[in-house]
């Protein structure tokens, strides 16, 4: 009897153990699903529209992710980057990305939205935003929003990129063009994905700069530019060495997470990134594990 009793009870421990074991393997699994978004820009998307890529980039980078710009720390060696800024940005960092200016700093913009050229107006720029459905015959694929851009003159920030892939574009009015697209291009205008009366092939801006105060800013007008989709190495678009280009201008590259869409994600799936980012956490949780198992099998080593 006390040999049954004995073999059932290492029974169970095994069992115990073994439901143990993959309940730490399934919750792993759930946290890496409740990690991820399919939110456009979001930098927790890992498909084709998110930017977890380009984190992954800044990170390489050693870039510096802000929600709020710091103050007057950098004068002259940095470089903020805000992609698909929201529209509905607060009156208050208007003046923060003035001021960055003003220090000799330089400062990307990457927007589509017409909704924009109030962030734009209120920093001091004269570039605007036009939404149109552009469509050019120079394409990386055989789709109207692939269109291929070329450099419209010397640029020290984006020396040495031929080209770039952008996914439906707006264009640029105002600044000095630094990017545009090939003189195949059009905008249609009616929406019937063809050239037709009052469309004309053109050149339009798609990467434009500005000199504002002492400092710097680059309007490119399509933050498409930076999805994961678009920086595939097959077929090779050319953006992942515009984008190196961009982190690598200044000493310090910041990525605002304040007003831009990257930043993107539910209560669940920041704090779920909170845990897998935080080491003394995870630290944390490990130490529990094991010390729960520890218990459980010294538990189970003694005799009733």
């Amino acid at each position: 009897m006390p040999l049954c009793t004995s073999w059932g009870e290492k029974t169970i421990r095994r069992a115990v153990l073994v439901a143990l074991l993959f309940c730490i393997l399934g919750g792993a699994a759930v946290l890496a699903h409740l990690s991820h978004t399919t939110a456009d820009y979001s930098r927790y998307n890992v498909e084709w529209n998110g930017t977890s890529r380009l984190f992954e980039m800044i990170d390489e980078h050693g870039g510096a992710i802000f929600s709020d710009l710091p103050g007057p720390i950098w004068e002259g060696d940095a470089l903020l980057l805000v992609v698909a800024p929201r529209d509905d940005v607060p009156e208050e960092v208007y003046g923060e990305i003035r001021d960055f200016l003003s220090r000799g700093n330089c400062v990307v913009i990457a927007t589509e939205s017409e909704g924009s050229n109030s962030l734009l107006r209120e920093i001091g720029s004269t570039v605007r935003i036009k939404d149109a459905d552009i469509i050019s015959l120079d394409r990386l694929v055989d789709h109207p929003s692939s269109v291929l851009a070329f450099p419209s003159g010397e640029d020290p920030l984006f020396s040495g990129i031929a080209r770039v892939v952008l996914n439906s574009p707006a264009f640029i009015e105002g600044g000095s063009p630094v990017f545009s697209t090939s003189v195949l291009t059009f905008r249609d205008i009616d929406g019937d994905g063809r050239l037709g009366r009052g469309e004309v092939l053109e050149k339009l801006p798609v990467v434009a700069v500005e000199r504002i105060g002492n400092g710097t800013l680059y309007v490119i007008s399509d933050a498409g530019i930076f999805i994961n989709g678009m920086l595939a190495s097959n077929p090779r678009t050319g953006n992942e060495e515009f984008i190196r280009k961009i982190l690598s201008y200044k000493p310090v590259p910041i990525v605002d997470q304040g007003i831009s869409r990257t930043a993107e994600a539910g209560v669940v799936i920041r704090v779920v990134n909170l845990v897998k980012d935080s080491t003394s956490i995870k630290m944390g949780i490990i130490t529990l594990v094991m010390l729960a198992m520890t218990l459980l099998l010294l538990t189970g080593r003694k005799r009733p």
